[in-house]
Parts: structure tokens; C-alpha cells; sequence
């Protein structure tokens, strides 16, 4: 079985992990399926993780769904940091989809980590647990960054919950292949995902699941986060939206360009967020 959370050094020799975002958001899709509000599911899980990375980062500050907590600068390990995640990503897992806790305790096992543990409350699982706990009683409102009133709605389908959960697998796809590529590592994934997911659960809340909105969305965080259209061998991200909607009669220029506005925004919001200016 492969190890998602593998250490490696940076420039300095310093220890840094890659893996642990990614691992939890393969493990979050197979749990998710092709359930309703798996975009709210996904943004929560990642909101969890990210407000626990944000407890041992210099300048980033938590959510509005999170707990305000910034550990000393000697307590900032790489490794602490990863386990901090996997708690928090672990524990709102399994309390917003109960059927996942094998293959999430099963995950905590191949990273060394459990979850039944003591923790004490400025440990990685206490630090994990609380965030975890604070994006699970914040379940019911908007996940991270809400639409402005004067955002206009495109006009949408019926909603697609099926068509929308292959859109947010595709694009979560998407996100690994270039994190993988670029050599992300814990970092730098925590704030792609982060943005990535909740720029879909808005999307996704405000659109009626429209597949259309949610890949205009996805393709402007891309495309913003990486500073680049291309992903590669001559394709765009542009490319990735138009194969995502083929074939559906809703996948309008209006509601792309929609998707687009909502991703523009979630990513300013988030960017504000880690840069410790909120």
C-alpha cells in the first residue's frame, strides 16, 4: 500500500511532508461517492485541515469556522503539522460520513497515527480534534468565503448531483496530478486544496449543482493558484472545462463565466486567509 506522507527536505535541509492533503482528499471522494453536498462535505473536511495547518504557520489565520490557536515557533515540525491534518481531516470524516471509519482509521494507520490516542489540547490530535470539531458545529452555514447579494445567479437546470460530484472528481483529479507535478509539498497542497473545495461548495451551493458553474469555478482557482492557463502539453485549463461539460445542455457561457466569478473571489478571500490579513 502505497505512503502518501513521505518526508522530504527543502533548500535549508529542514524536513518538510507531501502527500498527507492529498491522500485525505482520494480517501474523502471514495467515501463521498456520488452523494448530495459532497462539495460542502469536501470543503469542510479541507477547511478542517487547513485551520489546523494554520495553527503551526507564521501569518495564516483560521476560518471563520475554525479556532484561533498559533503554536510557539519550536513547536512548528513538519511532522507535527501533517499529523495535526490527518486528525482534523480524519475526525470530520467519520462524523459527517460514518461508513468511511475504516478506510480512515485504516489511512491514519499507514501514517503511523492513533486516533483513539490521548490529546492533549496543544498536541497535534488536540489541535486536529478542535478544529475538526469547530467545522463539524459549523456544518450548516457557508462553508468559507459566502456570495456577495448583488452576485446574480445564472439561470440553471434542474440541479445534477450526480453530473456535479463527476466535475469535483475530475477537478480534484486535476489538482493532484498538478500538485504531483509541481512537487507540492503539505504547504503548498493544504492551501490548493483548500481553496479548491470551497470554491466549489459556493458553487455548488449558489448554482443548484450546476456541472457547468462548478468547472468555470475549478478552472479559475487553477489558473490562479499556479499563476498559468496551461497544464501541460499544450492544454489549458479552459480545455479541462469544455471536456467536463461535453455533452450537457446547461454548459453556457453565462454559467462558465459565473463559475469563474465565484473562483476569483474564493481564491482572494482564501489568499487574504493564509497571508494572515483577515
Amino acid at each position: 500500500m502505497k505512503r502518501w506522507n513521505i518526508l522530504q527536505l527543502d533548500a535549508n535541509g529542514a524536513a518538510r511532508t507531501a502527500g498527507t492533503v492529498r491522500g485525505w482528499n482520494a480517501v474523502a471522494l471514495r467515501a463521498i461517492g456520488t452523494r448530495p453536498l459532497g462539495a460542502h462535505a469536501l470543503a469542510l473536511l479541507h477547511g478542517a485541515m487547513y485551520n489546523a495547518w494554520a495553527a503551526y504557520d507564521g501569518s495564516a489565520r483560521q476560518t471563520v469556522h475554525g479556532v484561533a490557536v498559533r503554536l510557539p515557533r519550536a513547536e512548528r515540525d513538519a511532522a507535527s503539522k501533517a499529523a495535526a491534518m490527518s486528525h482534523a481531516a480524519r475526525h470530520v470524516l467519520v462524523g459527517l460520513l460514518p461508513h468511511a471509519r475504516p478506510d480512515a482509521d485504516a489511512r491514519m494507520a499507514i501514517l503511523g497515527l492513533d486516533p483513539a490516542a490521548a490529546a492533549a489540547r496543544f498536541s497535534p490530535a488536540g489541535i486536529g480534534l478542535a478544529q475538526a470539531a469547530a467545522a463539524l458545529d459549523g456544518r450548516n452555514g457557508p462553508p468559507f468565503a459566502p456570495l456577495p447579494p448583488e452576485a446574480a445567479e445564472p439561470r440553471t437546470a434542474a440541479p445534477q448531483p450526480a453530473a456535479a460530484m463527476r466535475t469535483l472528481q475530475h477537478w480534484c483529479r486535476l489538482a493532484r496530478h498538478v500538485a504531483l507535478r509541481d512537487g507540492y509539498d503539505d504547504d503548498r497542497d493544504v492551501l490548493l486544496f483548500v481553496v479548491l473545495a470551497h470554491g466549489l461548495a459556493d458553487a455548488a451551493r449558489a448554482a443548484r449543482d450546476d456541472p457547468a458553474v462548478l468547472a468555470g469555478c475549478a478552472a479559475e482557482v487553477l489558473r490562479r493558484f499556479t499563476g498559468s492557463d496551461r497544464l501541460g502539453a499544450g492544454a489549458r485549463w479552459t480545455t479541462f472545462t469544455q471536456a467536463a461539460t461535453a455533452g450537457m445542455t446547461n454548459a453556457r457561457d453565462d454559467a462558465q463565466a459565473f463559475g469563474r466569478k465565484v473562483g476569483a473571489r474564493v481564491f482572494d478571500k482564501a489568499r487574504r486567509y493564509w497571508r494572515g490579513k483577515l
